[in-house]
C-alpha cells in the first residue's frame, strides 16, 4: 500500500507508520543514490520481513528522483507499504492522511495535540497537566514525547502534579518569558530570575533579539494603534519576524490566549531601545571585567532600566 502523509507533525506520522508494522527503513531527502537505495529496500523486503518504507522528505526531492520513484511504486505497492512525506502524482494510487501541527499561538490545541500524542502512546493525560508540560517545554513536539515518556515510568495517567514535580522548564522557552517579564515591567521578574538561574549572557543574548524585532516593528507599525491580524500577517512578510511573535509583542490576544499581553510598542520608543541595548552592552562589560557576576547583572539591568525609563519618560 502507498500512504500520502501531508502536514508537518513528525511524531504522529511516526505513530501512523508503527501502528502498521514493527520498525521501518528511512531514505531521506539527503541520502545519494536515493532511487536505487528503495530499489534495493524493496527487493530485500522478502528475506527480512516485510518492513515498510519511509520516504522522508519527499516533496523536497529532485523532480527527475520523485518520477523515477513515482514509476516504480506501482510495481510495488502490493509488496510492500510505502510512507511517502508529501504528495504523490494523482496516476499513483494511494491513501492520503494528514497530520497537522497546530499554529504557534493556537494553545488549546496544542493541550489537545499533547493528549493525542499521550493516546497515541498508550497514556492517559488530564487537560491540566498538558497545559502545564505545554507551558514547560513549547512546541516541540518530540520533547513533549520524550517528557511523556519519562513520566509513564511512574504512571500511564498523568495528573498535573507529576508534571509540575517531574518535569524541568525548557531553558529557550524559560529565557524568552523571563525576556518579556522584564519588557513588561513584572514585579516578580527579579525573583524569577533567581529561581531559573540562567546565566545573564543567555538571558540578554534572547532579550536583545526580542529588542531588535520590536524596534523593527514600531519602525514598520509607524505609530498605527490596535493593528488587526491581516496587519500582522502583512507585518510579519515585511520584516519576516514570525507572526506569534509580532502578536505577542503588540498584545494582540488569540481566542485561546490566557495571559494578559501588553502593546509593547506603546510602552517602547526606538530612543528607549537604544538605551536598553546600549545598557546591555555595559553589564556584558562589567560581567567580562569581573566587576559583577550574572546575579548582580539582573539586579543592575533592573534598577538601571527603571532610571533610563524615568530619564526618557
Amino acid at each position: 500500500m502507498i500512504y500520502e502523509m501531508l502536514g508537518d507533525s513528525e511524531v504522529l506520522k511516526d505513530f501512523f507508520i508503527l501502528e502498521r508494522g514493527e520498525g521501518y527503513l528511512t531514505i531521506s531527502e539527503d541520502m545519494p543514490d536515493k532511487v536505487n537505495r528503495f530499489k534495493m529496500a524493496v527487493s530485500t523486503s522478502g528475506m527480512f520481513g516485510r518492513k515498510p518504507v519511509r520516504l522522508s522528505g519527499f516533496d523536497s526531492w529532485k523532480k527527475e528522483e520523485k518520477t523515477q520513484i513515482e514509476k516504480l511504486l506501482p510495481l510495488f505497492q502490493d509488496e510492500i507499504d510505502v510512507f511517502l512525506d508529501g504528495k504523490v502524482s494523482p496516476k499513483v494510487k494511494s491513501e492520503k492522511s494528514i497530520f497537522d501541527l497546530p499554529k504557534p499561538w493556537e494553545e488549546e490545541k496544542w493541550n489537545d495535540h499533547i493528549i493525542t500524542i499521550s493516546e497515541r502512546a498508550g497514556m492517559k493525560i488530564s487537560r491540566a497537566a498538558a497545559e502545564s508540560l505545554f507551558r514547560k517545554v513549547g512546541r516541540r513536539e518530540y520533547r513533549i514525547l520524550r517528557e511523556l515518556e519519562k513520566l509513564s515510568v511512574f504512571s500511564n495517567e498523568i495528573d498535573q502534579l507529576m508534571v509540575e514535580r517531574l518535569i524541568d522548564f525548557d531553558k529557550e522557552v524559560e529565557v524568552e518569558s523571563l525576556a518579556f517579564d522584564f519588557l513588561n515591567h513584572k514585579e516578580d521578574f527579579l525573583s524569577s530570575s533567581r529561581k531559573c538561574m540562567i546565566p545573564f549572557a543567555y538571558f540578554a543574548s534572547v532579550l536583545l533579539n526580542i529588542i531588535i524585532d520590536l524596534g523593527t516593528i514600531i519602525d514598520t507599525k509607524k505609530g498605527k494603534m490596535n493593528i488587526s491580524w491581516s496587519e500582522i500577517r502583512k507585518l510579519s512578510n515585511t520584516t519576516s519576524i514570525g507572526t506569534a511573535r509580532i502578536a505577542r509583542l503588540v498584545g494582540y490576544s488569540f481566542s485561546s490566549t490566557k495571559e494578559q499581553r501588553n502593546d509593547l510598542t506603546r510602552l517602547y520608543s526606538a530612543e528607549s531601545l537604544k538605551g536598553l541595548i546600549v545598557l546591555l552592552q555595559e553589564i556584558d562589560e562589567s560581567i567580562k571585567n569581573g566587576k559583577i557576576d550574572s546575579e548582580i547583572a539582573f539586579f543592575k539591568l533592573h534598577e538601571e532600566s527603571l532610571k533610563l525609563q524615568v530619564t526618557l519618560g
